[in-house]
């Protein structure tokens, strides 16, 4: 029988996730969520599931926190002045994503938002533009956005100012994103203005705060001890080192999780059965790694913004890899995952 404090978590996860991909896949539900939780082991069940809800509850962004997001950025005066309404519409809304389509639905947002607070379409601002808008939810590595803006800047006009407008942006992958974007775009006289609602800290060397999964060192697990074999055997004769274990004592300040014993917890949990599922893949790709998606190598990139919209393959495996669709014999109906994802197409 399910604790009232167990049913209550498996409700409030529900609950504050219940637009995940609404109409795409089956409605989410507290059976939904145990059901994933149940693959772990089960004196670590409750921690993962007080900890998830918590985070969720604080960085999942639905469909009306997006809108809510945008509406903000777009009616702001810190960005665009004492008088946004006369900045938007001589501002073109830039459509330049080159894989994947959330920027095109954020643009859908944008677009309800001017036309409710200025009147115009998104489609009508900026024809002889003095800015431009690059519109996506969340940063992580960077390349993304810097390939799209490389290809692009040719075509912009001179003088003019970029305004990147994250929903998420992790300070690792602007940092990178800065360094090299920020010079191609002097190339062509075009200033950037980066704007970000939520900021997870993810460089290593910040001792302060690790605001993603990075668990500390464990051993005698079969799967980890192989996948972490694998890592040093792929760095053997390279100039760089893998990232692999958590310094213990970091970060110094726990701001993504209700302590540090409920970090390692989560993460122990995640790593491990994140290596289970990378062994489950025939022909792994080198980037796909416990923690999720991410090509230094390392046990993964970590993260843990996930919108209404979709989640990014640099999320740690656990959330959502599997498909249980699957016939029982075949290697992606092993694992129930919580957010079932739709893969990005160029």
């Amino acid at each position: 029988m399910i604790s009232t404090y167990r049913q209550n978590l498996l409700e409030s996860i529900a609950t504050t996730i219940a637009d995940y991909r609404k109409d795409e896949i089956e409605p989410i539900t507290p059976d939904h969520v145990n059901r994933w939780v149940e693959q772990f082991n089960r004196d670590d069940q409750l921690t993962i599931l007080a900890e998830m809800d918590a985070i969720l509850k604080k960085y999942y962004v639905s469909q009306q926190k997006a809108k809510d997001i945008i509406h903000r950025a777009l009616t702001s005066h810190k960005i665009f002045g004492t008088h946004p309404e006369r900045v938007i519409p001589l501002t073109r809304f830039l459509r330049i994503q080159r894989k994947g389509i959330s920027q095109g639905d954020l643009l859908t947002l944008a677009d309800e938002v001017t036309q409710a607070e200025y009147g115009i379409s998104i489609t009508s601002c900026g024809e002889s533009p003095v800015a431009y808008i690059y519109l996506d939810d969340c940063l992580f590595s960077g390349n993304t956005v810097r390939y799209d803006l490389k290809q692009w800047l040719p075509e912009a006009i001179r003088g003019t100012t970029v305004y990147l407008i994250f929903l998420a942006a992790h300070n690792r992958g602007l940092s990178y994103l800065q360094q090299q974007l920020d010079v191609e775009a002097k190339v062509y006289d075009v200033s950037l203005d980066y704007r970000k609602w939520y900021k997870f800290n993810n460089l290593p060397q910040d001792t302060e705060r690790f605001e993603c999964l990075w668990p500390c060192e464990i051993s005698g697990d079969e799967l980890v001890d192989a996948y972490i074999q694998q890592v040093r055997d792929r760095c053997q004769g390279k100039i760089f080192s893998p990232r692999l274990f958590r310094p213990s004592g970091v970060p110094t300040k726990e701001t993504i999780f209700s302590s540090p014993e409920a970090r390692e917890v989560v993460e122990r949990a995640f790593l491990k059965a994140g290596a289970y599922i990378v062994s489950l893949a025939k022909n792994p790709k080198p980037e796909m790694r416990p923690l999720g998606y991410e090509y230094l190598e390392s046990l993964g990139f970590g993260a843990i913004f996930v919108t209404y919209r979709n989640i990014a393959n640099n999320c740690p495996l656990v959330l959502w890899w599997g498909d249980p669709s699957f016939p029982s014999s075949h290697p992606v109906s092993k694992w129930y995952p919580l957010f079932p994802r739709k893969v990005n197409q160029p």
